[in-house]
């Protein structure tokens, strides 16, 4: 038969050894929940930043009126990349529920462990006292057979609690690690599930957006901007050919001209001296104009 001390010391160390299984349990599964938390996040920052080139796409595409195939492209890739990041928010969802929302729930499963594994000490540990409290009596009492009899009652008792506490323990244990092992086994590979299908359908509308980008055609685009230009240099030229007065209209008419760009400055004194010069400029223009016609009447009538 064994004695308090021998009891208490195994009593002592399965509670260790079942503390320390435990406490890896929390120690590790947190760590990887944290892991698997911050992929979470920074998956949710790509889909946001996907979001942002697709957009930035579409901008350019709704607003370039000459290149035809460089706007549809940009269009459709645009909205293919958009697809993306919608399939990129249903990977973000689900690892957010089904990965680190169960892993997340092992901080409360292993604190109801912890007090299963406290109540069962303090319910083994009355036993030894009472078996100590006999042992005590049958020293200093040998012949008291009446005390005797009430602490072997009570040592029998706290026996029976401690058995039935020490079989929930072993079961609850059992379920512990099963469970556990079930559990990040389960997290684990709908964390795989989750990110196979995403590359998958990504893997494809990549490839859609690849072909797409493609159908550039870069001959053609060159070719509507120098038919663009063409006719805006054959009006120029034909603005020149006319009287001084259009030809000094025509020098300023870039500004506002689609096809250049714009120059504005922000300081209003510098912007009425530049009108003051030009309509200087348009009047000795027109002098010259002037003088060169009399000049070629007076050469006439000689």
């Amino acid at each position: 038969m064994f004695s308090s001390s021998s009891l208490s010391k195994v009593n002592s160390d399965q509670t260790k050894f079942i503390q320390e299984r435990i406490a890896g349990v929390e120690k590790h599964f947190a760590q990887i929940c944290s892991a698997l938390g911050a992929y979470t996040r920074k998956t949710a920052k790509l889909r946001d930043k996907g979001d942002e080139v697709s957009q930035t796409l579409m901008d350019y595409g709704e607003v370039e009126n000459l290149n035809k195939s460089l706007r549809s492209a940009l269009c459709e890739t645009a909205d293919t990349l958009a697809a993306v990041q919608d399939y990129r928010n249903v990977e973000v969802q689900r690892l957010e529920t089904r990965v680190v929302g169960e892993i997340s729930l092992y901080g409360g499963i292993c604190k109801t462990a912890r007090e299963e594994l406290k109540r069962s000490f303090d319910t083994r540990q009355q036993e030894m006292n009472h078996r100590r409290n006999l042992e005590k009596t049958k020293m200093r009492h040998p012949q008291n057979r009446q005390h005797i009899v009430i602490a072997e009652t009570k040592l029998q008792k706290a026996t029976l609690e401690a058995r039935r506490a020490c079989e929930n323990l072993e079961e609850q244990m059992d379920q512990f690690e099963q469970r556990k092992v079930a559990d990040l086994k389960k997290v684990l590979r709908e964390f795989i599930q989750t990110e196979l299908a995403f590359h998958a359908k990504a893997l494809e509308l990549y490839t859609k957006a690849y072909n797409q980008i493609s159908n550039i055609e870069e001959e053609e685009d060159l070719e509507a901007f120098r038919n663009a230009r063409d006719v805006f240099d054959a009006e120029f030229r034909n603005a020149l050919k006319g009287d001084a007065v259009a030809r000094a209209e025509v020098l300023g008419a870039g500004k506002g001209s689609p096809l250049s760009p714009v120059i504005t400055s922000s300081q209003e004194k510098k912007d009425s001296h530049r009108k003051q010069n030009m309509k200087k400029s348009m009047e000795k223009l027109q002098v010259e104009d002037y003088e060169e016609v009399t000049g070629s009447t007076s050469s006439e009538d000689d």
